[in-house]
């Protein structure tokens, strides 16, 4: 079990999971899943159905219409920006129920980086540069009292995630 004695992130504790795996495991497919009760787990069969057609990543993608406003707005911007620079890219960018392969896993513990929520969008920019298969596979779509567990910073985390989509546009462009 890795433990920290204070929050250091997200992103850094889904890196150091994904690290341990890929040093210390034999496994086929990792999935991650927040812990706001967001996700359903009776749905892991679902996400790992996908790897074993072939995808490196699975996003659980959920219903927009069902999200609240706040949470839809940052998700349907990145997204619409996102798909001008990689048509194939996911709509639920920001989805914490994901799938991932052994392979692109290896690839995400080597060259990923980012404490926060970044850190997953990161790894899906990772997928779609190296044209790996990313699968959208339906989730239901949880808001429990708004998920007041959830860490998400809407204007914060939203920033960073722009300003890591900015930085990669700029540098696939050069």
């Amino acid at each position: 079990m890795i433990v920290f004695p204070k929050n250091k992130g997200k992103g850094t504790a889904l890196l150091h999971g994904i690290e341990y795996a890929v040093n210390n495991l034999e496994f086929q497919t990792l999935v991650t899943l927040d812990s706001d009760g967001q996700h359903n787990p009776s749905e892991i069969q679902k996400i790992t159905a996908c790897i074993d057609q072939g995808a490196q990543l699975v996003i659980g993608t959920r219903n927009f219409e069902k999200m609240p406003l706040r949470s839809r707005f940052a998700n349907t911007l990145i997204s619409f920006l996102l798909k001008r620079l990689y048509p194939k890219a996911p709509l639920d960018n920001q989805s914490g129920f994901r799938g991932i392969s052994h392979s692109l896993a290896k690839k995400i513990a080597k060259n990923v980086t980012g404490s926060r929520y970044e850190m997953e969008f990161r790894c899906i920019l990772l997928a779609l540069r190296d044209g790996d298969l990313i699968i959208q596979c339906p989730i239901e779509t949880i808001y429990i009292d708004q998920n007041r567990s959830s860490h998400f910073s809407k204007i914060k985390d939203s920033y960073r995630i722009l300003s890591v989509l900015f930085h990669h546009w700029r540098k696939k462009l050069i």
